[in-house]
């Protein structure tokens, strides 16, 4: 286990759109089960967008970025997020802001918020001071080097037999960056240790690797084809017989429950890493949110309710 104390990195969406995910992750954290160290950073804004930003201002995405970074560098802290695009985005600053040229003309602008970034400081026995950049970690990679699938297991108490889990990984947790990934893009397995941990199983499918839809700001451009492409995913997924999507990112998880509404005859549920994961830690359903998506969560806490996961 890690002894770093992370800065929690929440995003937009999850506490706008999904606060279930926002109380699962505080939950499994906490010191009665996971017990990662983790403190809210209360200033922390938008990562911003990678798909909106990114690709029509990079200079603002970057001065934006850089603002969340240099809040984790004044608290002393490693960012964990629970989103593939914050991860993404806040990753690629970092790397961009290794260049002199383009950290000065960035804290340029963040001197306007008496703010200036130069990363993590590195321990020396000489008197230079040395940096890293501001490190970023994903869910996914505490669940699985800082925890690690074995204790995970240990500290199920519902395991979650009999559910059949269809995992999406998402394009920005597959390559986040041209110089970082989190593991192999073309074989990824973590989410799916991370499920079997929680006493699922997890199903193949054709289209696993392939987007959700919304990447790359195709939902807030081409809704049309944003919709087409999750369609062939989620009957890809039906052919499998999965019981729930489970992802990482809660922007895919809200492409996959909203697009259904236009797709008739399928009503398969997503959840979040998170819900899942204080699902089998013992977390009350209540608690978790499920009423605010689009599609119901019913049929599996009713599956769960009879047993059939015991």
């Amino acid at each position: 286990m890690s002894d770093m104390t992370y800065g929690l990195f929440m995003g937009c969406l999850v506490p706008n759109r999904y606060p279930g995910i926002e109380w699962a992750t505080e939950y499994l954290l906490g010191k009665q089960q996971l017990n990662v160290p983790a403190e809210r950073i209360d200033d922390f804004t938008c990562c911003p967008v990678p798909g909106i930003f990114y690709s029509a201002d990079k200079d603002t995405w970057l001065a934006l970025a850089a603002r969340n970074l240099v809040l984790a560098q004044e608290n002393e802290k490693e960012i964990l997020t629970i989103c593939n695009g914050c991860y993404m985005s806040l990753h690629k600053a970092a790397e961009k802001l290794q260049d002199p040229k383009q950290r000065s003309k960035t804290n340029k602008v963040l001197k306007g918020v008496g703010k200036r970034y130069v990363g993590e400081e590195i321990p020396t026995d000489g008197r230079i001071k040395q940096y890293r950049p501001i490190q970023i970690k994903h869910l996914v990679e505490i669940l699985i080097h800082d925890v690690g699938t074995e204790k995970l297991e240990e500290k199920v108490v519902h395991p979650l037999t009999g559910l059949r889990v269809a995992v999406h990984y998402g394009c920005h947790y597959l390559r986040p960056s041209e110089n970082h990934q989190i593991e192999n893009p073309n074989r990824p397995r973590y989410i799916d240790d991370i499920v079997k941990a929680c006493g699922a199983t997890t199903v193949d499918y054709d289209e696993k690797l392939s987007c959700c839809g919304a990447g790359g700001g195709v939902r807030s451009h081409v809704k049309e084809l944003a919709d087409a492409l999750t369609e062939d995913k989620i009957k890809s997924i039906t052919k499998a017989r999965a019981d729930v999507i489970v992802t990482g990112c809660p922007f895919c998880l809200l492409q996959f429950d909203t697009a259904q509404s236009s797709l008739p005859g399928i009503n398969l549920p997503a959840i979040h890493l998170s819900s899942l994961v204080a699902l089998a830690l013992g977390a009350d359903p209540l608690f978790l949110g499920f009423d605010l998506h689009n599609i119901s969560v019913n049929p599996l806490l009713r599956k769960l309710r009879r047993g059939a996961i015991a």
